[in-house]
C-alpha cells in the first residue's frame, strides 16, 4: 500500500489517540498553576497532526513568540547558573513504527507511551545494561570515511537516558531546558514526569522544566524518533532522497539554565537607520504565582576589532570594548502580575555609529539588567549590529551602497561528527571560506547552529538563512497549509538568530516545484514577517531554474528573486549560453527585483576523475554570471546589470541521504584540507571580483 493510501488510516489512528488534546485538565499539585504541558499548547486545530507548539502572542509591547506556555528565550549564551547536559548518557534503540511518535500528544498518549516503555522514563529504572554513548553527537555510527559507509544510515528510535546532580543553588529559581537541536521528534521526562515535545531537528526550543527539578539527585530521558524520509508526507524535510543526511539522535547542545522567577527571556534589537536609531524590546516572564516589581537599566557598549578576541568564546560579554554613547535607553519599572509575560520597548539612539558590513563588521552589545527591590537578580546580554537593508530596482543596497554577493554554500557536516557542531570547527570552516575571498555564505538547506550566526557577525561574512522544506511537491504543501510545521520552522529560525546582522536574507524553501501553493505559502510568511515581526530582512527562496522557469510566479511576495542554475546539468543547454539566456529571461519578467543565484557548481566525482569538467563546467557558468552582475570590481552599480549575487555550491564534499554516494560538488574533500582544482580558479576569481589585485 502506497503512503499516500495509507494516509487516511494514519490519521484516523491519530485522531482517536488525541481526540482529547487541548479540552484535558487535570488537578494541580505540578508547581506549575495546575496546568499539563498539552494544555498551553497553541488552541488551533490541526486535525490528526502531531501539533506545532510555538504561537505568536500580541501584547501592549508588541507580538512575541511564546512556545510551549513560555516565551521563546535567546539561545546566545548567558552569564547564569547553568549545567550542561553534554556527556555520558546510556542509550537503547528501538523500533518505532512512527505512527505514535508522530501522533497529537494528550494523556492518554503519555499514559501509552510511560506503559509501552516499560519503565524506561520512571527514575528508578535501571539501565545499566544499556551503551555508553556521549551526547551531543549523532546516533549514526561515523567512520571518518569519505565514502557511502561513512556515516550509518539509522533513521529510527532511540531512548537516551542520564542522571546529574543540582545543588541547592538551583532552589528557588526559574528552570528552563535549552536544546540546540534533536532530530526528528523528541519527549522528554524529568524525574518520571512528561515535560513536552519538540519536532523538528534543525531549529533550538526550550521546556520550562521548574516545576521538574530539584535539589540533588535529577533524572532526565528523551525518546527520539526520526521517520525515514519519504516515507510520511507530514515530517520537513518530507522527500526520500533528499540531498543531505538525515542524522538521529541528540545533535546539538542540550542544557539546563536558571534564573529568578521574574527573569530576562529576550532581548531583541532592530536596527532602523544609519543614524544609529535601534528599536531594542526586551521580554519579561513572571513564572512565579505572586506578582512581582522589576527594575530594567540598560547599556550599550562597542566591540573590539580583533579577531582573536572575538574568535575566542561565543560569550557577548568577551567582546566588549568600551561604552557606547546613545540616547532614549531610559530605566524602566515593570509590575508584572503572576505568571505574566511582558514586553517592554525603547527607541535608541547611539551616536556617531559604527555601521555593519562585510569588510568593516562592526559591533555592538547590548546588555540588560533586571533588579528587584534594589538588587541585581538577572542580566542579559546580546551581539548586534547596525546597518540597514533594502532592494531598489534590480540592486540589494547594504547601508545604501549596492553590493554584489560572492557566496560559497556550505553543508554543516564533519566526516567524524556529522552535523553535531562546535564554536571551533564551524570558526575554521567559516575562516577557510573568508580566505577565498567569499563575502556570503548560504548555510545550506536548514538553520544551521546558534554559534554560526554568532560568527558571521564577527568575521565578515553574509549569510543566507533556509529552513529544511526541500523540493516540496503539492501534497507537502496541503499537508502543511494544515499542519503549519513549516510556519514554526521559519519562526523558530527567525527568533534564533534575530540580532544577527550578517543574517541579510531569509529563504522560505529550496527548489520545490507546486507554483500555486508555492506562491501562497511565501505570501503567509512574508505577511507573518512584516506584520508581526519585522526585522528589516530581506525574504528570498532558492526555486530551481527549470521549475517552472523565469516565470514562476511565487516570487512576486518576495524581495530577491532567486535560483539554482545548472545549466548543462540538471537543466537542458550548455552552462553559459543556458546560463546566460535564463538571467536575460529572469530580468524581463522580474525587471524591478534583484536576482540571486544560490546555487551553481558541478561534481568532481569520488576519484575525481570529472576534476577537469568541475572547473570547465564552473568557468562557463561563471562567465555567464558575470556578465550580468550588478556591481563593478569597484564596488559601483553597472547600468546594464542586475544579477545581485552568486553562490557557489558548496565548500566541501558531503554525505546524501539515500546512502549510495558521497556527493562530491565541493571546493574541498571533507576533510578541509584536501582541495580540488576548481578551488583555486574560484579563489582567484573571487579576489578579482572583490577587486583585490595580484591573486
Amino acid at each position: 500500500m502506497s503512503m499516500d493510501k495509507r494516509l487516511p488510516l494514519l490519521l484516523a489512528a491519530a485522531l482517536l489517540l488525541g481526540a482529547a488534546v487541548l479540552l484535558d485538565t487535570m488537578d494541580g499539585g505540578d508547581g506549575n498553576g495546575g496546568t499539563e504541558m498539552w494544555e498551553i499548547l497553541p488552541a488551533t486545530s490541526q486535525g490528526g497532526f502531531l501539533r506545532p507548539t510555538m504561537e505568536l502572542r500580541e501584547l501592549s509591547g508588541g507580538w512575541i513568540p511564546v512556545q510551549n506556555g513560555m516565551p521563546v528565550p535567546s539561545f546566545e549564551p548567558q552569564r547564569r547558573l547553568t549545567m550542561p547536559l553534554g556527556g555520558e548518557w546510556r542509550k537503547e534503540r528501538f523500533d518505532s513504527g512512527n505512527e505514535r511518535s508522530m501522533a497529537p500528544r494528550s494523556r492518554e498518549w503519555v499514559t501509552l507511551v510511560e506503559a509501552e516503555s516499560g519503565g524506561r522514563t520512571g527514575e528508578s529504572y535501571e539501565d545499566s545494561a544499556w551503551a555508553a554513548t556521549i551526547l551531543p553527537r549523532p546516533e549514526n555510527t561515523m567512520t571518518d570515511e569519505e565514502s557511502p559507509s561513512g556515516a550509518e544510515h539509522y533513521e529510527n528510535g532511540v531512548w537516551y537516558r542520564r542522571a546529574f546532580e543540582l545543588g541547592k543553588e538551583w532552589n528557588g529559581k526559574a528552570v528552563t531546558l535549552k536544546s540546540l537541536g534533536i532530530n526528528y521528534v523528541c519527549d522528554i521526562w524529568i524525574n518520571g514526569k512528561w515535560a513536552g515535545y519538540h519536532e523538528g531537528g534543525f531549529t533550538p526550543f526550550a521546556l520550562d522544566v521548574t516545576p521538574l527539578v530539584k535539589e540533588g539527585a535529577n533524572t532526565i530521558v528523551i525518546r527520539v524518533d526520526n521517520p525515514p524520509w519519504g516515507s510520511r508526507i507530514d515530517t520537513i524535510p518530507a522527500i526520500k532522497d533528499t540531498d543531505f543526511f538525515n542524522y538521529t539522535g541528540v545533535i546539538q547542545d542540550l542544557y539546563l539554565e536558571a534564573a529568578p522567577y521574574a527573569y530576562l527571556a529576550r532581548l531583541d534589537v532592530v536596527p532602523l537607520d544609519e543614524q544609529g536609531t535601534i528599536r531594542v524590546k526586551a521580554v519579561v516572564e513572571n513564572r512565579s504565582d505572586q506578582a512581582a516589581a522589576v527594575t530594567l537599566t540598560g547599556s550599550l557598549f562597542e566591540a573590539v576589532d580583533d579577531l582573536r578576541q572575538r574568535l575566542a568564546s561565543p560569550y557577548a560579554d568577551t567582546i566588549i570594548a568600551s561604552q557606547a554613547e546613545s540616547d532614549g535607553w531610559e530605566e524602566r519599572e515593570v509590575a508584572l502580575k503572576a505568571r505574566e509575560i511582558a514586553a517592554i520597548s525603547w527607541d535608541v539612539r547611539i551616536r556617531n555609529p559604527n555601521l555593519w558590513d562585510m569588510e568593516h563588521p562592526n559591533l555592538y552589545v547590548a546588555e540588560l539588567k533586571l533588579a528587584s527591590g534594589g538588587k541585581e537578580e538577572d542580566g542579559l546580554t546580546t551581539q548586534f549590529g547596525i546597518r540597514t537593508l533594502k532592494t531598489e530596482g534590480s540592486q540589494i543596497l547594504l547601508n545604501g551602497n549596492p553590493v554584489f554577493l560572492r557566496g560559497i554554500a556550505r553543508h554543516e557536516e564533519w566526516p567524524l561528527f556529522g552535523r553535531t557542531a562546535e564554536w571551533k570547527r564551524i570558526a575554521d570552516d567559516l575562516l577557510q571560506i573568508r580566505g577565498l575571498y567569499a563575502s556570503m555564505v548560504r548555510t545550506a538547506h536548514y538553520p544551521n547552529h546558534v554559534y554560526t550566526y554568532l560568527l558571521t557577525d564577527r568575521i565578515g561574512l553574509a549569510a543566507m538563512s533556509e529552513i529544511p522544506l526541500w523540493q516540496f511537491e503539492t501534497i507537502h504543501y496541503e499537508t502543511q497549509e494544515k499542519k503549519r510545521l513549516s510556519d514554526q520552522m521559519w519562526r523558530e529560525m527567525i527568533f534564533s538568530q534575530y540580532n544577527r546582522p550578517s543574517v541579510l536574507m531569509w529563504s522560505t524553501q529550496n527548489e520545490s516545484k507546486d507554483v500555486l501553493l508555492r506562491k501562497a505559502y511565501n505570501e503567509r510568511l512574508v505577511r507573518d514577517s512584516r506584520e508581526r515581526y519585522d526585522d528589516g530582512r530581506l525574504i528570498t527562496q532558492s526555486a530551481a531554474a527549470d521549475q517552472p522557469g523565469a516565470h514562476d510566479e511565487s516570487m512576486e511576495p518576495l524581495d530577491v528573486a532567486s535560483w539554482t542554475m545548472y545549466f548543462g546539468i540538471f537543466h537542458g543547454g550548455e552552462a553559459y549560453e543556458g546560463t546566460k539566456r535564463f538571467l536575460e529571461e529572469t530580468h524581463l519578467r522580474w525587471p524591478d527585483k534583484p536576482i540571486l543565484n544560490t546555487e551553481y557548481g558541478y561534481w568532481s566525482r569520488e576519484d575525481n576523475s570529472e576534476a577537469d569538467t568541475q572547473v570547465r563546467m564552473y568557468e562557463e557558468t561563471l562567465r555567464a554570471l558575470l556578465e550580468k552582475s550588478a556591481v563593478d570590481s569597484g564596488g559601483r552599480a553597472r547600468p546594464d546589470g542586475f544579477l545581485a549575487g552568486i553562490d557557489y555550491w558548496p565548500m566541501y564534499n558531503w554525505y546524501v541521504n539515500h546512502g549510495q554516494w558521497v556527493q562530491t560538488m565541493g571546493l574541498y574533500h571533507m576533510d578541509r584540507e584536501t582541495e580540488k582544482p576548481v578551488k583555486l580558479k574560484l579563489e582567484r576569481d573571487y579576489a578579482a571580483i572583490a577587486g583585490i589585485k595580484g591573486r
